[in-house]
């Protein structure tokens, strides 16, 4: 062996040693970087060569630099995302709502018992325009407090509806930079070797985005990603993505989701969609909520048809008959329920009395005593046959299963996606004391590649002595 050849094995040796502290002071410096798979230097004797009968080595280099990453864990942590993300809009949600209806923030079960109650005390006093007043104000209070439950239940419709159109922006940002890092990942690839901090922005793209919606993807052979809805539709394919568009559907104008094919046609894919978020806000603004609101609207509906089909055969102070206590409405009864304008404009025009004298006075307390008498009754309420108070009752405790039902799964899912990211840790995440092991390790080798150069040049001066 020759001493140029000492000096390139020096060389070799101290360049190789050199990378392998650049890329463990890289892995220290991301210790906290979000979704940094640590990188691990892979070592490769250089080509040895014969001399006479012996075969000699001839140094190292670097032949790879790898990616500790686990693929299947990186899958078990987007579709962990995916439950995790759907459920936390569950519990977000049912919690809001569940406080809001809860008989502590809207006292409509108060509001129910005050307004009959006020009915029964003017039974006992049928000609007594005080005790009108105060039916009247009950009427109006419990009409009210539908009206704004209602009010708030849309508002919050409105709400998911609005986050709809955000989360779709969202994704087709991650689809587009995605697209982008699989072309630079490609442009940057050599043979097998691919960039490894463009392969870990990938990644935590391709989590955050299975937090969205349910998406399967593979890897081709250039090592870019193929991602793909749950029902088929094409998000990212090479280099290339296709968006998603919010498009109008429903009587109230809410939005559907569209997927948008290389003709710039909208498909529309709402029923398609499985999991993560986008899939819980539609469900939860179109069936969730709807299915309250709805109950709501059968309650007003039964409230307004019970009290004003007693109340039309009662006659008022003035003899009068035939005027409903309640706005009469055919549809949105939760929406617009109301006062008449007759009641409102006089509460006079209130009926307690079944009949009415020769000379145009009320008799009797038939009406009053009905109307009292309704919040024990067992009604029609579409789907169901309850009393007012029952019909509430259930409601609210519908709502309380859903929201600890919805709590508990979300921290299932938080328990679980925080168990198995924790595994991807212990294989893909930096080792602070490790990599300080490693340092060191390399740091000795790198002086022991220089001594090399000392040796070559005592010989190179031995021989240069010798000439002389």
């Amino acid at each position: 062996m020759s001493i140029s050849s000492i000096l390139n094995i020096a060389k070799n040796a101290l360049l190789a040693t050199q990378y392998s502290i650049q890329i463990t002071a890289n892995n220290i410096a991301n210790i906290n970087t979000p979704g940094y798979s640590r990188q691990v230097p892979v070592f490769e004797a250089e080509a040895s060569f014969r001399i006479g009968g012996a075969i000699l080595g001839s140094g190292v280099h670097i032949k790879n630099v790898i990616r500790h990453a686990n693929r299947y864990l990186e899958r078990q942590l987007s579709e962990k995302n995916t439950e995790l993300s759907e459920n936390t809009i569950y519990r977000t949600y049912f919690d809001r709502i569940e406080n809001l209806i809860n008989e502590d923030h809207s006292k409509l079960s108060y509001a129910v018992t005050q307004f009959f109650n006020s009915w029964h005390e003017l039974s006992l006093d049928p000609l007594s325009v005080t005790a009108r007043e105060i039916v009247k104000a009950n009427g109006e209070n419990l009409a009210r407090i539908i009206r704004d439950l209602y009010n708030n239940l849309f508002q919050i419709q409105i709400e998911l509806d609005e986050k709809l159109k955000v989360e779709i922006e969202d994704i087709n940002r991650m689809t587009k930079e995605i697209a982008e890092l699989n072309r630079r990942i490609f442009e940057n690839s050599q043979g097998t070797q691919g960039d490894n901090n463009l392969m870990d922005k990938r990644q935590v793209l391709l989590r955050e985005l299975s937090g969205k919606l349910k998406i399967t993807y593979f890897e081709d052979d250039f090592g870019m990603f193929t991602v793909l809805t749950k029902g088929g539709r094409v998000l990212v394919d090479g280099g290339k993505s296709y968006s998603l568009s919010a498009i109008e559907t429903g009587q109230w104008g809410f939005s559907g989701v569209a997927w948008v094919d290389p003709q710039k046609r909208r498909i529309d894919i709402t029923g398609t969609l499985e999991g993560g978020g986008l899939h819980a806000i539609i469900k939860m603004r179109d069936e969730a909520l709807q299915k309250i609101i709805s109950d709501l609207d059968f309650f007003a509906k039964t409230l307004i048809r019970e009290v004003n089909n007693l109340h039309v055969g009662g006659y008022t102070l003035a003899g009068t008959t035939g005027i409903p206590f309640f706005k009469d409405l055919t549809e949105y009864f939760a929406k617009d329920i109301d006062l008449s304008e007759e009641v409102k404009s006089n509460s006079k025009n209130i009926a307690a009395s079944e009949e009415v004298s020769a000379l145009g006075v009320p008799v009797g307390n038939a009406v009053a005593y009905n109307i009292a008498s309704l919040i024990d009754k067992r009604l029609d309420f579409e789907t169901e046959r309850s009393t007012f108070t029952d019909f509430l009752s259930a409601l609210n405790s519908r709502l309380g299963q859903l929201a600890r039902n919805a709590n508990e799964l979300e921290e299932f899912s938080r328990e679980t996606y925080t168990m198995i990211e924790k595994q991807r840790e212990s294989i893909s995440g930096v080792s602070i004391d490790e990599e300080i092991a490693n340092l060191i390790r390399f740091q000795y080798a790198y002086q022991a590649a220089s001594r090399l150069f000392s040796a070559a040049d005592e010989l190179f001066r031995s021989i240069i002595e010798a000439v002389r």
